[in-house]
């Protein structure tokens, strides 16, 4: 075999560095994916929107998270104000399971804290109490979604509060 290509290319500077320079290029090249567009990621809108007597209320800071009550595994969804510490309204749900369906009286636990900072709670035993857990992804920031109509009540039992037209989505905190 001859020396004579790399001599040749060893004489002229500039054919060299050509070659190296296309070397390099050929090298660091990688085939690419099909030309296809990725899709655009579509922001989830995330809330807890109700109506509390007849006053609508929309709870923006949320989560969903799986809970052990006792030996029950519960979901949990929340619902609260970016400033909970001026504006009270904070709302927890918990079902008793980790399913998409609905859920009702027994199954069910609230607790609500209105504007005003008093606390209310479910009483299980409530026929009015129902949550329809519609998508419930249970992977890290899976999608959880679903609807409810809940009556709460302080803890004389003096005061209620039907919390009705509810509809929440969420991410899956775990």
């Amino acid at each position: 075999m001859s020396a004579y290509p790399i001599l040749l290319i060893m004489k002229k500077p500039l054919l060299f560095i050509s070659c190296l320079l296309l070397t390099a290029a050929m090298i660091s090249c990688t085939k690419q994916d099909s030309l296809s567009p990725k899709p655009i990621p579509v922001p989830q809108s995330l809330y807890v929107d109700f109506i509390q007597d007849t006053l609508p209320v929309k709870l923006s800071v949320t989560m969903a998270r799986s809970e052990s009550i006792g030996s029950l595994l519960a979901t949990s969804v929340e619902g609260k104000l970016p400033d909970s510490i001026v504006r009270k309204n904070n709302l927890i749900i918990r079902v008793m399971g980790d399913s998409s369906r609905a859920y009702t009286n027994t199954e069910i636990i609230a607790s609500y804290t209105d504007s005003s900072g008093n606390t209310y709670s479910t009483n299980i035993t409530d026929t009015t109490n129902k949550v329809w857990m519609t998508k419930l992804e249970k992977i890290k920031d899976g999608v959880v979604e679903g609807s409810f109509t809940i009556r709460v009540s302080n803890s004389t039992k003096t005061k209620n509060l039907l919390l009705k037209d509810g509809k929440f989505s969420t991410l899956f905190f775990e």
